[in-house]
Order: structure tokens, then C-alpha cells, then sequence
């Protein structure tokens, strides 16, 4: 069970999100952010042909966030989890985005990871950081998920039946993830 805590204007709206009452993001946008130049625009046009055809609208910036539900990041994270070269922080992007399922689609350590998730924010996303793309196995492992998302299901509960917890064969078709739920369910 999820706790999503979103913020409108200067009110603010919490509940409990779960498998049969998820949030539910009627006609998500996705976007596509790329903070590391050429060698992340490959990923991002490789990952957009993708997943881009499963959305009404798609948006791209090389610099700043655009409003969407959905957000792919592509950065590099420092020892200390900052984005080189930005002075804002990953979960300043995520609320400037208004994000609720964010992607930080190229490949960071996983002490990178756990030290910009330790800096919270009033902000609740759930936020899958990326170890190894595995390829084509990474577009792929998204679509599955986001066409099972659209089918009226949790992303949670799709997100296990695709990358069940432990060691399988199952692994070698997804890619090396970090996942952090801090929306809890949320369903198309």
C-alpha cells in the first residue's frame, strides 16, 4: 500500500493508493529529458520509438522539465547523487515535472542512487533507477509494463509478474533496476 501525497497549488491532497483503488493517470503524457548531450540522445530516441506510440502526447527537452506524468531521465549522477552540470537536484526535476512514475534511464551506481533518494522532497514518485539497460531489453521490459498499466492494472502488480523478487530466468529478459514505490499503485 502506497501513501501519494501531491500538491495543487497551495492545497494539498493526500490518500492512500492500493491494487484496487490505484491513482489513476487518465491520458498520461510522457516525457523524455536528456541532460547528457549526444550520449544519452541515442538512448532517448531508441527508448521514445518505443514507448512514444503508446501515449497521446510525447514531449522532449535537452534542458529543462516539461509538465507530464510520465518521465524518462537521462543524466549522469556524481558520487554524491547530483546531476553533473545542473545545480537542481533529481527530485527537483520530478516536481517540476509534476512526474508520478519516473525513469532515470541511463546507467548510475547504485551509491549514486541511494544517495539522491536519501534528499525527499514534498513530491511523491515512483521512481525506477537503471543499473543495466540490457539493450532492447530495456524499451521492451517498459512497453510490457506500460501496456499492462493501460489494461486498467497497478504498475506494482504488473512490475512483479514482469520482475518477480529473486534470482530466475525471468532475469535475463528485464534490465537491472532499482525500484522505489513512494506513489504505490498507479494504473492508465
Amino acid at each position: 500500500m502506497g501513501f501519494l501525497t501531491s500538491l495543487f497549488g497551495s492545497k494539498r491532497s493526500s490518500r492512500k493508493t492500493t491494487s484496487e483503488d490505484p491513482l489513476r493517470l487518465q491520458h498520461p503524457t510522457i516525457g523524455f529529458l536528456n541532460l547528457m548531450e549526444e550520449s544519452g540522445q541515442a538512448l532517448l530516441e531508441s527508448d521514445a520509438k518505443v514507448l512514444s506510440p503508446l501515449f497521446r502526447r510525447t514531449l522532449r527537452s535537452l534542458s529543462a522539465t516539461s509538465v507530464c506524468e510520465v518521465l524518462f531521465l537521462y543524466c549522469e549522477l556524481d558520487p554524491d547523487g547530483h546531476i553533473k552540470g545542473r545545480t537542481e537536484t533529481v527530485r527537483d526535476l520530478i516536481k517540476s515535472a509534476r512526474a508520478y512514475i519516473v525513469v532515470i534511464a541511463s546507467e548510475n551506481s547504485t551509491d549514486s542512487y541511494i544517495k539522491w533518494l536519501q534528499r525527499r522532497n514534498d513530491w511523491r514518485a515512483n521512481v525506477t533507477m537503471v543499473l543495466d539497460r540490457k539493450g532492447d531489453k530495456f524499451a521492451q521490459f517498459f512497453q510490457k509494463l506500460f501496456m499492462g498499466m493501460f489494461a486498467g492494472r497497478s504498475m506494482l502488480n504488473v512490475w512483479v509478474e514482469l520482475a518477480p523478487q529473486g534470482h530466475g530466468p525471468w532475469e535475463a529478459n528485464v534490465p537491472g533496476t532499482i525500484m522505489a514505490a513512494e506513489a504505490g499503485h498507479i494504473t492508465f
